[in-house]
């Protein structure tokens, strides 16, 4: 197995699971999700006819899928980081 494909398996384990439920116990992840809920309400209690609420409605599920995307390659490349600085911690005292 590559470190690429250990990195990514890692990732997916950690970001799927693990971050889910951190998520839920998080007081100001809770709070930035209670914005969005209303923010969402209003957007419906704007009165947008059935174009406009699909456009909207794609422009936020592209916005969620990039925010993803993006948030993963972050831990990815953090998680590189550190496996990259242990090992150079590991090399200096051999």
């Amino acid at each position: 197995m590559t470190r690429d494909e250990l990195l990514d398996i890692l990732v997916k384990e950690r970001t799927q699971g693990i971050l889910e439920e951190l998520l839920r116990n998080s007081e100001s992840y809770q709070a930035a999700m209670s914005e969005h809920d209303k923010a969402c309400e209003e957007l419906e209690a704007a009165g947008l006819n059935g174009k406009q609420k699909e456009a909207v409605d794609n422009a936020l599920s592209t916005v969620n899928h990039c925010m993803a995307v993006y948030g993963a390659a972050g831990y990815r490349l953090g998680l590189d980081d550190g496996i990259e600085l242990v090992w150079e911690i590991l090399k200096s005292r051999l």
